[in-house]
């Protein structure tokens, strides 16, 4: 169970990608009203992993991918 809804999820997922872009750009940005100037992607990346995690949770995705197994049935 996650702590987060859908909602919320996309919403930072969003920001978040905002900021990468901007820390790609040299520039600064702002995330829920903080101005940061530093710039550390791989902690912007690592934000967003997590972020997608918590949508394919609650998504039932389970991260991706699934194995499906088929039978051929011969008669």
């Amino acid at each position: 169970m996650s702590i987060w809804t859908r909602e919320e999820l996309l919403q930072l997922i969003s920001s978040w990608k905002a900021a990468y872009k901007a820390a790609s750009s040299g520039q600064s940005y702002t995330i829920d009203g903080r101005t940061l100037t530093r710039q550390n992607v791989s902690e912007i990346r690592n934000q967003l992993s997590y972020l997608e995690r918590q949508l394919d949770a609650i998504s039932g995705n389970g991260g991706g991918l699934k194995r499906v197994t088929c039978r051929t049935v011969r008669q």
